[in-house]
């Protein structure tokens, strides 16, 4: 059965940090961090620890830097507090470094016993506002608790474990003192987190009424005024081409009253309610009803947009399926202008009300990079021994950032692409074609409508290949990339019209021929 220990042990900085940190006692108390500008990070601390008779890693502990392009003569920007930790992306690694000692004369260190259940890791923690620590605990509103949460820590709960807060692992470095064996426990920072992309922060439009046009714009108005403007096949098209865009309008007319039933049943309630009624709300509504209720869908139809309207609500789960439902109508054939709907249903979405989703937004774990304040903490846990055992909480690293991914002063790890020396036909018909792309049918006859550049440019396209089969395409990488480098170029350089910007974004050197 686990008993308490005879001694208290705690948590210092890592032992072959003590020359430096030795009369600074915060900075004793405290894990360290250490930072490598390489890929064999681990290596390296291991070759140090053991090439040194008493190691010392002070050099190694993280520090200011930037590498911003300065112009000749710009001085260089005074120290940022607090530390700025970069992203394995700009080629930086770090490490938070520990020792966890028993108090006794000498600071032994103390044997973290994984056999018995013993735990050594690290937290990580935000500051919020006023400097509190906030940690990175379960949702207890989250019914599946599967969401995390900043929460705010009181004064005297930041040296202790929130319930349940995320453990991120340590793990034992050995190395030799004058002879005598030591460790020291390291974890590696997590500088980026797949949680931050994965959860982004709850969306609030600044204002809900332009929130709402805009979602009408995108999903009614500036989508029927796209089909009205869709071209004839030339007058040689076969009667089957022909069939097959008249099918593809239907189609796209469908989902359009799917969505235009949608916006006015979920963000438009009170006219959507009033529309089957045949009572007209008047206001700012009273052109959408007049429009919705006595023009015709199509030209010869009896059925007015209100109708149509309705039937796509009452049928969205089969049109959701790919399925007509009875909708069979061509909205490219109706007598409503797209200026008409746009005015109408822009003017009538002041009525309506914009509203989040309503299962709450996952909170993303790091926020704000560049600005957002964190800091780690070491724990030391015997679960075995219960509560007369809680976790032992180092004190607080000192606050740093963590940059974000395109960061003007972090470093850039240099990449390499080199692209085919021989052009010819004769040298890059070498270059086996391993790459595949698979082409249905379909999307094989709309690439062979592309035929003449400044036709496509003009919006004709030509009726395309008739016969029903799909294709497999076979390139070259080092081909596609060759290509993919040109077009790069090209599109650089008429972009740089419109931003000046081709002197920050390449310089081309001179390469001098060996031999």
């Amino acid at each position: 059965m686990a008993t308490t220990l005879p001694h208290p042990v705690q948590w210092v900085t890592a032992s072959p940090l003590w020359a430096s940190a030795g009369d600074d006692a915060p900075r004793m108390q405290a894990p360290g961090l250490l930072q490598f500008d390489s890929d064999r990070f681990m290596e390296e601390l291991s070759e140090r620890l053991q090439a040194e008779a008493r190691p010392d890693l002070r050099d190694l502990v993280a520090k200011y830097e930037s590498h911003r392009e300065r112009y000749p003569g710009e001085p260089d920007d005074p120290p940022t507090t607090p530390l700025k930790l970069y992203q394995p992306a700009h080629g930086r690694f770090y490490l938070v470094a520990a020792s966890l000692v028993c108090r006794l004369p000498g600071l032994p260190d103390h044997v973290v016993d994984t056999a018995h259940g013993d735990k050594a890791a690290f937290v990580l923690r935000r500051r919020g506002a006023g400097g509190v620590e906030e940690a990175w605990v379960p949702d207890t509103k989250d019914a599946r608790k599967n969401r995390r949460i900043w929460q705010p820590l009181a004064s005297e709960q930041a040296s202790r474990l929130a319930t349940g807060e995320e453990q991120l692992p340590l793990f034992p470095v050995n190395f030799a003192v004058e002879g005598k064996r030591r460790r020291m426990l390291v974890g590696l920072i997590p500088t980026s987190s797949q949680a931050t992309f994965e959860a982004a922060e709850a969306f609030q439009p600044a204002d809900p009424q332009v929130a709402l046009k805009e979602e009408a714009e995108a999903k009614v108005a500036g989508t029927y005024e796209q089909l009205k403007r869709w071209k004839d096949l030339p007058g040689g098209a076969a009667q089957a081409d022909r069939d097959e865009q008249t099918a593809a309008q239907k189609e796209v007319s469908r989902f359009l009253l799917l969505d235009f039933a949608t916006l006015l049943a979920t963000r438009m309630q009170a006219f959507w309610t009033a529309l089957p009624g045949g009572i007209n709300p008047g206001g700012a509504c009273s052109d959408l009803y007049q429009l919705l209720a006595n023009q015709p869908v199509v030209p010869g139809s009896a059925t007015t947009w209100r109708a149509a309207l309705t039937w796509a609500w009452e049928h969205r789960a089969q049109l959701g399926r790919g399925e007509s439902a009875g909708l069979d109508f061509n909205l490219r054939s109706s007598g409503v202008s797209p200026d008409a709907l746009r005015a109408a249903l822009l003017a009538a979405v002041v009525t309506g009300t914009y509203t989040l989703p309503s299962e709450p937004v996952p909170v993303a774990k790091l926020q704000d990079p560049g600005e957002t304040h964190y800091v780690l903490r070491c724990v030391y846990l015997r679960p075995a021994c219960g509560p007369l055992c809680p976790p032992v909480v180092s004190t607080a690293t000192e606050d740093f950032r963590l940059a974000p991914f395109f960061d003007p002063d972090a470093p850039g790890r240099p990449v390499r692409i080199v692209l085919p020396v021989d052009t010819s036909i004769r040298g890059l018909r070498k270059f086996k074609k391993n790459v595949g792309f698979a082409l249905s049918k379909g999307l094989r006859k709309q690439m062979s409508r592309v035929q003449d550049l400044k036709k496509t440019m003009d919006g004709e396209l030509d009726a395309g290949t008739s016969f029903n089969l799909g294709e497999l395409c076979m390139f070259s990488i080092p081909i596609i990339t060759l290509c993919a480098f040109i077009v790069l170029m090209i599109f650089f350089s008429l972009l740089n019209i419109i931003f000046w910007w081709m002197p920050f974004l390449k310089i081309c050197l001179p390469k001098v021929k060996e031999g």
